[in-house]
């Protein structure tokens, strides 16, 4: 079982490696992910031998809070919450910052400032407070621990030293909850921008579908829908679930899929998919998939789990976190002994033990990875490219060759006819013999030369399709042949049909003949055209320096047409489908990074053996399941914008880090050495994190 929900008061890396240890040591539960930028969790588990309430409990007693209530409206709370503590927090630290400007002489005064200070450190800032102390009966240390820590100590020493005259601290301890109740707000607000994603896919549901029950209409929620049933699609009206036509035709707008704008037509058995739109008369359609497991809800659930999993870069920074937090105390508790040793001085020992702990929480290097995580997965659910997780991120950017498979990827495959040569007949009588004839067919290759030609087809007696090869029997009294060379005899294909055929063959043409059994008629000739971006696409890959290979089972002649009107590197042609593993292990055997493009219908073992699988989407289970990024829209100009994004993102990461590296290297130094006053370290400390954040989401910008 699988169960999905939010961990509320996370606040480091800290945390979330001490909910994974927790919840990894009860043997019932399989896998763990936690996301910290989206405070989200999935968790697996055997359901038969405990339920979710014990999950709950185990990690409610780690000191969090979860809530499985809809993740956005969660991100809306915790928005307001934030912004709530941010206000009340300045609204009562406004009198103590008075301090800062007056002499006070009145013991009252200072007991009425140490009473706010105490409401805005144990009411606005008790949550901290909570987690840090039961962290602390599991001997676990968490970001939670410095920041009760030192708000602790700047509390309780002001409160003693204002009995005696001492310098007191009530401000610092003030101000640095509020700068840092100020970062949480801008930190969640951020983070929100994650959902924009889902929501936007999650605003192309709908939410009813009419079904026919009996002679009765009935309006129900997609949820109650089951599989097979029959549903009333009535014109221009949009459904939300894949299904198949059972009566009539229509015309269906698949554009929110595949960009086309052109209408598609669909037959009686035909396959349409999740909110398509029905640009004709009122169809009867049995559903294919429910709202379990049909396609948009597939995607939902894959960017929330590439959300929630983590890029190999990331465990770096996870076993830093690990030993941060306890680092930190260590050298805060040093601080404080060599200043008081060294000085006797108590106010300067707090003041450097103090500001060691505020500029070290929290640190930017638990926010670099997840954030950029997080909006790079945002920027690829916009652009409808599905990501399985994390991985992919460092995959995609190490890619050496892209193999890309021809047909339906790189051409339309939908072959055209685009010339037609006449012997012994008028071509209108030639045309009127194909029209009829492929009308009958259900050849792929046949469905093309029916759509070209709009003349009206004459009756066909005893018409027979044997193996793809067309017969008909009494068209005006004559046997006539509709197919490949094969069928001819070798008698009837004369020098001149034959240098025709050669001469255009080179050329990528596929020759479709007929004739009857004396003669050749005529040649119509089909041509798989190369999509009309994809010389561009190819281009943008050599600019990445990135080889290209073209991948086909057709003929070399053909291979090579479309190798000269594209640009690609290098073609492998009259290639078997059972023999593309071995070309992808091939091109491998060099220490090459191999990405397999396919257009998800066949070719699994290519894809598995692939070091990337990337699918073009074609309403396929497989596709989905079986390949690391499934292009929604299917429209190649995206493999080099996921190339280019994944590539930015490490390098996002990578800058995180580093700064966050530096950062930790300049400040703690000065705070241990006393050369930082703890409100600018608390300053210093949120805006370093907002820049971290600030940072991943320029890609946001980039990448529009």
């Amino acid at each position: 079982m699988q169960k999905r929900f939010i961990i509320e008061w996370m606040t480091c890396a800290s945390c979330v490696v001490l909910i994974e240890k927790s919840l990894n040591d009860l043997s019932w539960v399989d896998k763990i992910w936690i996301n910290l930028a989206t405070n989200e969790a999935v968790v697996n588990f055997d359901d038969s031998e405990i339920n979710f309430e014990e999950i709950k409990k185990e990690t409610e007693s780690n000191g969090f809070k979860i809530k499985e209530e809809n993740c956005a409206d969660i991100k809306i709370e915790n928005n307001k919450k934030e912004l709530n503590r941010f206000i009340y927090s300045l609204i009562f630290s406004l009198p103590i910052f008075s301090m800062m400007f007056m002499t006070i002489t009145s013991e009252i005064i200072l007991i009425i400032f140490a009473i706010i200070t105490a409401i805005v450190v144990f009411i606005f800032w008790g949550h901290f407070h909570k987690s840090a102390y039961r962290s602390l009966l599991k001997l676990h240390f968490t970001m939670d621990s410095l920041v009760s820590l030192w708000t602790l100590t700047a509390f309780i020493y002001s409160s003693i030293a204002m009995f005696y005259w001492l310098t007191i601290y009530f401000e610092a301890a003030v101000a640095i909850i509020t700068l840092i109740n100020l970062w949480k707000y801008l930190e969640y607000k951020a983070k929100s921008k994650a959902w924009d994603a889902i929501s936007k896919l999650l605003e192309l549901q709908v939410k009813k579908a009419n079904i026919l029950d009996w002679k009765n209409i009935i309006e129900k929620d997609i949820d109650e829908i089951k599989l097979w049933d029959i549903i009333m699609v009535k014109a221009w009206e949009k459904i939300a679930l894949d299904w198949i036509i059972v009566d009539w035709n229509a015309s269906i707008d698949e554009s929110m899929l595949t960009w086309e704008s052109i209408p598609v037509y669909k037959e009686k058995g035909s396959v349409c998919y999740w909110s398509t739109l029905n640009l004709d008369w009122n169809v009867k359609v049995k559903v294919s998939k429910t709202s379990k497991n049909w396609v948009l809800s597939n995607i939902i659930k894959l960017v929330n789990e590439a959300q929630s999993s983590k890029a190999p870069i990331q465990k770096l920074a996870d076993k830093i976190s690990s030993i941060f937090v306890p680092l930190i105390i260590l050298i805060s508790v040093i601080t404080f002994i060599f200043w008081f040793l060294s000085t006797w001085d108590m106010t300067k020992s707090i003041i450097s033990t103090v500001a060691t702990l505020v500029i070290a929480c929290p640190c930017a290097l638990w926010l670099a990875t997840p954030t950029a995580i997080m909006v790079w997965t945002w920027i690829w659910a916009k652009n409808w490219m599905i990501i399985k997780n994390a991985e992919t991120l460092e995959k995609t950017k190490d890619i050496d060759i892209i193999v890309f498979d021809k047909t339906w990827t790189l051409t339309n495959g939908k072959p055209e006819v685009i010339d037609i040569i006449t012997y012994n007949i008028e071509e209108k009588d030639l045309i009127k013999y194909a029209k009829s004839l492929s009308t009958l067919s259900h050849h792929p290759l046949s469905k093309s030369i029916a759509k070209y030609w709009k003349q009206e087809v004459v009756s066909v007696n005893n018409f027979k399709e044997i193996k793809w090869k067309w017969i008909v029997w009494e068209i005006d009294d004559n046997e006539i042949f509709l197919w490949n060379r094969k069928i001819f005899s070798s008698e009837i294909i004369n020098k001149q049909v034959e240098e025709q055929l050669l001469k255009l063959s080179k050329n990528g043409k596929t020759p479709i003949l007929i004739g009857t059994k004396n003669k050749i008629l005529g040649i119509i000739w089909l041509l798989d055209i190369a999509k009309i971006w994809v010389g561009v696409v190819i281009n943008k890959l050599h600019s990445m320096n990135i080889e290209v290979i073209m991948l086909t089972g057709d003929l070399k002649q053909t291979a090579e047409y479309i190798w000269k009107q594209i640009g690609v590197d290098n073609i492998i042609s009259e290639v078997m489908p059972e023999d593309k593993i071995n070309t992808i292990k091939k091109l491998q055997s060099g220490w090459k990074k191999v990405a397999f493009v396919w257009d998800g219908i066949n070719d699994a073992a290519a894809l598995v053996q692939s070091d990337l699988a990337i699918a073009m989407w074609t309403g396929s289970d497989i596709a989905i399941e079986s390949s690391d990024i499934v292009l929604v829209k299917g429209n190649i100009s995206k493999v080099v914008s996921s190339i280019d994004l994944s590539r930015e993102t490490l390098k996002t990461i990578k800058q995180n880090l580093f700064w966050a590296f530096v950062y930790n290297s300049i400040w703690i130094p000065l705070a241990a050495f006393w050369l930082l006053n703890p409100m600018f370290a608390a300053f210093a400390m949120s805006m370093s994190s907002v820049s971290v954040i600030t940072n991943s989401l320029r890609l946001r910008r980039k990448f529009r």
